[in-house]
This record gives C-alpha cells, sequence and structure tokens, in this order.
C-alpha cells in the first residue's frame, strides 16, 4: 500500500512536469504590462497563503469573499477555505462531507456555492472521477444534491451559470475525452443539450459567460488547442476562431473584466489575452509576475483579476491579483 501510495505521487508529479513542458509557450518578455489600453502591474497579495500549495482546485466569489476548494497538494483535498482580501485566509472546514477531489468544478448558484464532478484518487494507472454535485450555502455544511448525476462521472471539465442553470461541458474520464454539454435547473436534475458538441472532444479547457453567449476555450483535444467557441443554447456551437492569437494551451483560466474575455497563463505561460468578441485577441502582458502556471484559479473581486496558486512544475499557493490603472 505504501509504495502504492508513492507511485501515485511519483506518477501526479511526472504528468505536471509533461504538462508544463509539451505545452507552447508564448515568447517571454521582461515588461509587465505591454498594451497601452491597459496599464497596471500584477500584485502579490500574499507568497504563501494559509492553504497548503496546490493545483486543480476551483475558486468562486461568494459572501464577497474568495473561496478556494479542494484541489492537490501530493494528497487530494477536500479542504475549504476563504477570504475577504486575498491575504488572510480561513479555513472553513478542513473536511467537508464531499469526498476528497481535484480537477472538479465550482460556481454560484441559487445563492450557493456548488461543486461538481472532479476526481478522487489515482491507482492502477488510472483516476477515479465522480459525478456528484454538492451545494453550501456558508461554505462548512455541505449537501449532496445527487451522487450519480446523469451526465458520466469525468474531471477537467467545465462549468458556467447561464440561462438561470449550471451547466457542465466536456471533460475526460481516464483520457476518454468528452464534448457533452449538460444543463440542470437544479443541481439535481440534469438534462443533456449535446450529446457531441461541435467542438472537439477535450479537457482542461476553459469557459465563460459574455455577451449572453457561454464559450469553450483551448484545452487538449486534437492536441494543445486554442479555437474559440460560443453557443446562445447549448446545443448550437459556432466557432470563433480556430486559432486565436494565443498559443495553444491546457490548463488556463479565463474570466470577464471590464466587459471582455480574458484567457490568464496555462501550460508554461504566465501571458495575458482579452477580447471583446473572441476572434480578435490582444496581448494585455507576455510576461506577468507570477510564474508560468497551470490549473490555477481565477476570478474577479474588488473590480481586480486574481490568480490562485497553480503549478509551475512545482505546487504553489501564492495569490496575485491585478487591476487596470487607466480605466
Amino acid at each position: 500500500m505504501k509504495n502504492l501510495y508513492i507511485n501515485l505521487v511519483l506518477v501526479v508529479i511526472l504528468v505536471t512536469i509533461l504538462t508544463f513542458s509539451l505545452c507552447s509557450s508564448s515568447d517571454e518578455s521582461t515588461e509587465n504590462d505591454i498594451n497601452k489600453n491597459f496599464t497596471g502591474t500584477w500584485t502579490k497579495a500574499t507568497s504563501s497563503a494559509t492553504f497548503t500549495e496546490r493545483y486543480h482546485h476551483s475558486s468562486v466569489v461568494f459572501d464577497n469573499k474568495i473561496w478556494v476548494i479542494g484541489g492537490f497538494d501530493g494528497d487530494f483535498k477536500n479542504d475549504v477555505w476563504f477570504s475577504s482580501d486575498g491575504i488572510t485566509w480561513t479555513e472553513a472546514t478542513s473536511s467537508a462531507a464531499f469526498t476528497v477531489k481535484s480537477q472538479h468544478s465550482s460556481v454560484v448558484f441559487d445563492n450557493k456555492i456548488w461543486i461538481i464532478a472532479g476526481n478522487k484518487t489515482y491507482s492502477n494507472n488510472a483516476n477515479s472521477p465522480t459525478n456528484d454535485v454538492w451545494f453550501s450555502s456558508d461554505g462548512i455544511t455541505w449537501t449532496e444534491a445527487t451522487s450519480s448525476a446523469a451526465f458520466s462521472p469525468r474531471a477537467d471539465h467545465s462549468s458556467v451559470v447561464f440561462d438561470n442553470k449550471i451547466w457542465v461541458i466536456g471533460g475526460t474520464k481516464n483520457y476518454f475525452f468528452k464534448n457533452d454539454v449538460w444543463y440542470s435547473s437544479d443541481g439535481i436534475n440534469w438534462v443533456e443539450a449535446t450529446s457531441r458538441a461541435l467542438f472537439s472532444p477535450r479537457y482542461g479547457h476553459s469557459s465563460v459567460v459574455f455577451d449572453n453567449k457561454m464559450w469553450v476555450i483551448g484545452g487538449f483535444g486534437n492536441g494543445f488547442e486554442n479555437d474559440v467557441w460560443f453557443s446562445s443554447d447549448g446545443i448550437n456551437w459556432t466557432k470563433a476562431t480556430s486559432l486565436a492569437a494565443f498559443s495553444t494551451r491546457e490548463g488556463h483560466s479565463s474570466v470577464v473584466f471590464d466587459n471582455k474575455m480574458w484567457v490568464i497563463g496555462g501550460c508554461s505561460n504566465k501571458d495575458t489575452w482579452y477580447s471583446s468578441d473572441g476572434i480578435t485577441w490582444t496581448e494585455a502582458t507576455s510576461s506577468a509576475t507570477f510564474s508560468p502556471r497551470a490549473y490555477h484559479s481565477s476570478i474577479i473581486f474588488d473590480d481586480k483579476i486574481w490568480v490562485i496558486a497553480g503549478s509551475d512544475g512545482s505546487y504553489k499557493n501564492d495569490v496575485w491579483y491585478w487591476e487596470n490603472t487607466n480605466s
């Protein structure tokens, strides 16, 4: 059993290093912010948050706080943390009712935090993804909406709230990639919008809601991707671009800020890009102050873009924010 656990940790570390090294990366620059339309700097809120170094966690903004949920720090986690300033972090629970997990998704819906699917363990060279759905109104007490949603078990999917529903998009189960799309109005009953969207099956992509549409950006499908897709109903998907200006990547984050979509990091990148239409992408910075990283989380809080933890080849627990000082 001890040897199995050691092998688990070594495999996860190897996958992290391989992902980091195989992705394409943007050119380095010594400039922090190079686009004249967005003047600002990345500021380190803390180099070492109270929660352990990790990646494959999730983050949301709820009750005027930033939340960090689960992830992997050498062990699969089910702890929950919050902060009102990104500097001081408080543990809501060290062991939530949901199983330990990473590569899950989280959203805020119906005035609750929701956590959806993800991997709970790794053994015999295979992950053990779930299809459970949980919610909490305080981050401490968690209630299981369903132990087995209608969608198949998965990890590295994306989730958004759109049209008063929670959506689950794509993902992977032991490297069988998915491009199905599901939604629920209560977190219990799930409906398949499409079993095969037009974008290729993929994982490690990002999704946002922008311009009254859902968006799917990049990920790993037919290799590392930098395509961008959108849909106003989850059924019919339109390709905005097959080759965005940013390099191919997975494990990046995306947010909506200043009426634009933003793509941050991923693979071995520390660049930041934005777009007002999903077609034309502009580089805000080619070399942010934080280290190149993947599988971090990003949110918008206090009118700033935040980057939380992730991996640059080693696990991180630093927290950074950026604000536009040219607005």
